[in-house]
């Protein structure tokens, strides 16, 4: 099994390379997209500033409130639904789902987050209708027919909560016991000093995570991987812009991370 999460850049730059790869890998993976550009396009059409908060040791995730959240569930559902039709256009059997359908992905709202202010200090803050993740239901997401979920959970109350699109890959990756999970980005990998780092192990990759030449979303992703790696599933942060980009991905490109 392999877990393939889209990148939110890839899928508003161009997806279409991903989508032409899938059908290949459509019965041994479950796929997991993005879609941030999207959803501030749309939270500035409804009048809303899209907000992100800072949290310690750098990792930013987006401020959802009940408008943010409205606006998030139309723009991924537009993504996801456009996704299945050009799977179905090649033949591909699949189901697009948000992980409130079926209750396949279940989370707990955050209540409170402790976030870095503009002054560099910890502050704690109401955390909206975003969620942590519980439980994946992964006798509901095993192929046939090919799952593509968009990042949004439910809450044991009913509550639609937004969650982070890598954490959630890992959390499926875990409960599918997937032996690879591919994380397909706007870059060629995990550039330190305008290089690709080919390889790192765990700790390497969670050390790296620290650095200042890594910042925003790809702090996050090198936890993630480090966390994978760990349980055994072996990683790849590659571009998802290239021809074949799974294919390529499995075949060596970009960062791999490995238990170690």
């Amino acid at each position: 099994m392999m877990v393939i999460k889209i990148g939110g850049s890839v899928i508003c730059k161009d997806v279409s390379s991903v989508v032409r790869n899938l059908p290949k890998h459509a019965s041994s993976a479950v796929v997991v997209h993005g879609g941030g550009c999207l959803v501030n396009k749309v939270m500035r059409r409804m009048g809303i500033e899209p907000k992100y908060l800072t949290h310690p040791g750098g990792v930013t995730s987006r401020y959802t409130d009940l408008e943010s959240l409205r606006a998030f569930l139309m723009a991924m559902m537009w993504i996801n639904k456009q996704l299945v039709a050009s799977l179905h256009a090649m033949g591909v059997d699949a189901l697009g789902l948000s992980g409130a359908d079926m209750g396949v992905v279940r989370a707990r709202r955050k209540e409170r987050v402790i976030i870095i202010d503009e002054r560099g200090r910890q502050r704690v803050v109401d955390g909206g209708y975003s969620g942590r993740i519980l439980h994946v239901d992964a006798a509901k997401l095993a192929p046939p027919p090919l799952k593509v979920l968009a990042p949004v959970a439910v809450s044991d109350r009913g509550e639609l909560l937004n969650v982070d699109g890598d954490q959630l890959a890992l959390e499926i990756a875990k409960s599918l016991r997937a032996e690879r999970l591919v994380i397909l980005s706007d870059v060629d990998g995990i550039i330190i000093g305008g290089r690709v780092v080919a390889r790192l192990t765990a700790r390497e990759a969670e050390e790296l995570s620290r650095s200042e030449e890594v910042r925003g979303g790809m702090k996050r992703k090198l936890l993630v991987a480090a966390e994978a790696a760990r349980l055994g599933v072996e990683v790849t942060i590659s571009s998802g812009l290239v021809e074949n980009p799974i294919d390529a991905a499995i075949a060596g490109s970009g960062t791999h991370i490995i238990s170690g």
